[in-house]
């Protein structure tokens, strides 16, 4: 099987599968790397059978979407490349992965969000999510239940899963808590919340990568580590921090950037900041940290823990070891206290907005108040 790697519409490099090897190479009048992982020098890169390099595994869908996407993928269960051309047309960033012969075209949305008639049943369907009710409650990371779906090259939209109940209002609490820091208004995704014709809520989160066929270069933090996303909770923060200062034009803003991301985190609750919720990307002139994106708390879920430890802890995350952080990367004392205060600020009402959205148990609420108080407390 052979696979052609577009950017644009051009195309740049082959993946091949054999029995014995996965192969991806550059085209020889190929000038445009397609990764920082992927340098033209070091053409061609071979992995184990099945597997893709860690960039391209790094395009494959989460959660819910991956899962659906095995079972309906008729190929073997590690047969990445397979999975890939199902869903390569449509990746974020401005990398394409298509059959041979193919050319990129336009993505188009598989649901009409305007219509009056939305119902989002048939997405959850797809994700194959069976009777809400069948569905026992889960301690593990949100991130691994969300269901998201790409609406053609506008927007992703996210809908509540049923174990993870009013995901969709927690993190759109979160963004507007998030986008009222000062300097933060465009340095988050645009999102809205719709309804369909049945009450359930959609989350319509606008794409920042560009439309085709001039998409922008986006990477995360995973692919920038050359890591599979199986491991994207078995890196520190310092890791993702020193990846991303190493490839941006800017690493004193981005490292600003990273800053306001970790403590907004801890003091939210939000338990997921993993290595691929943290991205770059180019819009032609050098790669810069990409907006924010997938930041509800996930204390309400029974997640307290951070996914990624700071000075080898994930379990608390003090004023003092997050000045020493900001220090380690450049940061003045001033301006990392004030990026500490803002945080704090940002998240005065949180707890009081997130259970106003987002009707949770006393016990949920309780918890929620507790948490992020004694958060903001020692800080």
């Amino acid at each position: 099987m052979i696979a052609g790697v577009w950017i644009g519409e051009q195309q740049v490099a082959e993946l091949e599968r054999t029995r014995e090897y996965v192969e991806f190479r550059y085209l020889p009048e190929t000038t445009i790397p397609v990764a920082t992982t992927l340098p033209m020098k070091q053409s061609p890169v071979r992995t184990q059978p099945g597997a893709l390099p860690p960039f391209f595994a790094g395009l494959l869908p989460e959660g819910r979407r991956l899962s659906a996407l095995k079972r309906s993928v008729k190929t073997s269960a590690d047969d990445d490349l397979g999975l890939l051309l199902a869903v390569g047309g449509n990746t974020v960033g401005r990398v394409v992965v298509l059959p041979e012969g193919e050319r990129p075209k336009k993505p188009e949305a598989s649901i009409d969000l305007d219509a009056p008639d939305l119902d989002f049943e048939n997405v959850l369907a797809d994700a194959g999510v069976p009777d809400p009710n069948a569905i026992a409650g889960v301690q593990e990371k949100a991130s691994a239940r969300t269901i998201a779906f790409p609406m053609g090259e506008e927007a992703i939209v996210k809908i509540s899963p049923p174990e993870h109940p009013w995901l969709v209002e927690n993190e759109y609490a979160c963004i507007q808590a998030f986008r009222g820091m000062k300097g933060q208004k465009n340095k988050i995704v645009d999102a809205k919340v719709i309804r369909d014709q049945h009450g359930r809520s959609g989350l319509v989160i606008k794409r920042f990568d560009g439309q085709f066929p001039h998409k922008h270069a986006v990477e995360d933090a995973g692919q920038l580590l050359n890591i599979y996303p199986a491991d994207k909770y078995n890196v520190s923060f310092e890791e993702v921090t020193e990846a991303v200062l190493g490839v941006v034009s800017s690493p004193i803003l981005a490292a600003q950037g990273l800053a306001t991301q970790l403590a907004f985190s801890w003091l939210s609750g939000n338990g997921d900041l993993h290595a691929k919720n943290v991205s770059v990307i180019n819009k032609g002139q050098g790669f810069e940290l990409s907006p924010v994106y997938d930041i509800p708390s996930t204390a309400p879920y029974g997640d307290t823990s951070m996914a990624l430890s700071v000075a080898g802890n994930r379990n608390g995350l003090s004023r003092k070891r997050f000045l020493k952080y900001c220090e380690d990367y450049g940061l003045s004392e001033k301006k990392a206290n004030s990026i500490a205060d803002e945080a704090v600020k940002a998240t005065d009402n949180l707890a009081r907005a997130l259970i106003d959205a987002c009707p949770w148990d006393s016990r949920r609420q309780r918890d929620l108040v507790r948490i992020l108080r004694s958060r903001r407390r020692h800080w």
